[in-house]
């Protein structure tokens, strides 16, 4: 349910698509082209009403239209466009924290398993379009554990504390 209307819904498809209904339910419009086709984890923040944030398993992406069109944002990643975790500032929405592997297998395996936090801010101008630039990617790793060996993490904004992102394995 998207944070400022709630007749909008978002359902992401493992593999498959990101469908929206913006009628409660009713009815509901299919994967746009240039879209994420595997979306993980899919976000909205109250103080950016009609952005979207995508981790998938085909890259980060953004809306800022309500999912009418999307832009795929994946310089910095390093080939790590493999995403899962996706957390936004609660009271900043253009801090955004992903997770981020190469692969399925190296996301989630138990024996050969690896994957690396990712951090990027938008630029101001960019709060009200999809024309505004972008910071890159830029690779997190103080106080993580180590890439090797971790299966790949979900991330939460946390709310009461603006600065901090929580995780899990």
């Amino acid at each position: 349910m998207d944070s400022n209307k709630s007749d909008y819904l978002y359902v992401a498809i493992e593999a498959g698509a990101l469908v929206q209904s913006h009628d409660g339910g009713e009815s509901w419009l299919d994967r746009v082209d240039q879209g994420p086709c595997d979306t993980h984890t899919l976000a909205t923040h109250k103080k950016v009403p009609g952005r979207l944030y995508s981790a998938a398993g085909d890259g980060y992406f953004e809306s800022n239209d309500y999912g009418q069109t999307w832009k795929r944002l994946v310089a910095g990643l390093d080939d790590h466009d493999y995403l899962v975790g996706l957390a936004v500032g609660s009271g900043d929405p253009k801090t955004v924290i992903v997770s981020a592997s190469q692969s399925a297998y190296q996301a989630h395996s138990r024996t050969d398993a690896e994957s690396l936090v990712y951090r990027r801010t938008t630029s101001v101008e960019d709060t009200d379009s999809n024309n505004g630039s972008h910071e890159d990617w830029k690779l997190v790793s103080r106080g993580l554990p180590e890439s090797r060996g971790t299966i790949i993490s979900i991330l939460v904004a946390n709310p009461k504390n603006c600065g901090r992102i929580l995780h899990s394995q």
